[in-house]
């Protein structure tokens, strides 16, 4: 099986898993165009990546359901990968999860999120909306400024690069974000942690970035 096929066949077992959980309000099963695996109603989202206030980066990916999950709380999954003509070999991919940044749902139900333990951080008021993006590219990027091959940005703050030492495969994204921002050991989320990537990567790091703290994984 090429690894495009791989790809999509674990971004489409990570949906199906965030719907059986009842994580996944709204959603759009992955789809394999040409080289690259992106979701149903996908457009470009060259468009997001501009300087724009995060509210209106928000509004326009969910106004145009341009993702592949928006989870009960408003986070927004988007999983994008792009492979060479022959779909054998991965040239780039990005992940992306936004946050909602109002508390419209909250404050129409509150309720039903008061009873539940599992939008605790982000129900409070300190709390800031944070984009993480885990970027890869095959092939060095022509930039002044150092680009690892596979790095982690937190709030798209630009010098913000933490190198990983591979890509990142679907089900890894997704478990990092469903590790760090939901779980709670008190809480009644049901998501399968034990889930195994399909796809395995190989490492990729330039030896400037094995000198810095990374990201192993």
């Amino acid at each position: 099986m090429k690894n495009q096929e791989k790809v999509f066949k674990e971004v489409r077992k990570v949906t199906k898993e965030l719907i059986r959980c009842g994580l996944a309000e709204e959603y759009n099963f992955p789809m394999m165009q040409k080289a690259e695996v992106v979701w149903e109603k996908y457009s470009d989202i060259s468009y997001y990546l501009k300087n724009m206030e995060y509210s209106n980066i928000y509004s326009e990916i969910e106004k145009n359901h341009n993702f592949n999950v928006k989870l009960p709380d408003g986070g927004i999954l988007q999983l994008m990968y792009r492979f060479n003509s022959h779909g054998t070999e991965l040239e780039s991919h990005r992940l992306a999860y936004y946050p909602s940044p109002s508390y419209e749902n909250y404050q129409n139900d509150a309720e039903l999120y008061d009873a539940d333990y599992l939008y605790g951080d982000i129900l409070n008021k300190d709390v800031l909306p944070v984009i993480i993006r885990a970027d890869y590219s095959r092939k060095k990027v022509k930039s002044q400024i150092h680009h690892p091959y596979s790095h982690i940005t937190l709030g798209d703050y630009k010098n913000c690069r933490i190198p990983a030492d591979r890509p990142i495969s679907p089900i890894q994204f997704v478990k990092f974000i469903m590790e760090h921002f939901y779980y709670e050991p008190s809480s009644q989320l049901k998501y399968n942690f034990k889930l195994e990537s399909i796809v395995q990567f190989d490492e990729h790091i330039a030896e400037i970035d094995t000198k810095k703290s990374r990201i192993i994984i």
